[in-house]
């Protein structure tokens, strides 16, 4: 995201230099204004997303929710995800968790953020052996969670 952020302002300096920016300049601006309004919006957040990759034949059902807050309850198909952005409280302690059954008759319970979680914005990877997280992109995965 960094990097998408500063190749954008590099290219819309650039643009303006080269006396470009009616060719390159409207979208290079619509593109730099989406990043800084979705970076604006989000400001201060936090972000978790779950994602079935459990096999073409299986669904997942999953209840996310805080002490303060409940996420509506999410059916996925293979391939699909579902993501949420929150503000932690003052104190940081803001904890979410999530329940997830499976159609072939998997289930657990666990902690999707908390507060002592190095990665701020978890990436859940809900797989046949359990559950992984990891980067956006699916890599770097590491199994965190076994299948009851």
């Amino acid at each position: 995201m960094k990097f998408a952020i500063i190749f954008v302002l590099l290219a819309t300096t650039i643009a303006a230099i080269n006396g470009i920016g009616s060719v390159f300049g409207p979208a290079v601006d619509f593109l730099a204004e989406a990043i800084a309004s979705g970076a604006k919006e989000h400001a201060g957040e936090t972000y978790v997303r779950v994602m079935n990759s459990m096999g073409p034949d299986v669904e997942i059902t999953a209840n996310c929710a805080s002490a303060d807050d409940k996420i509506d309850e999410t059916k996925l198909k293979d391939g699909e995800s579902f993501a949420w952005f929150f503000k932690p409280n003052i104190f940081r302690t803001t904890q979410f968790w999530c329940d997830v059954t499976t159609s072939d008759g998997k289930k657990k319970h666990w902690d999707v953020c908390i507060p002592t979680m190095d990665n701020e914005s978890p990436n859940w990877y809900l797989r046949g052996p359990g559950i992984y997280l990891g980067k956006f992109d699916g890599s770097q995965l590491q199994k965190k969670e076994s299948w009851e």
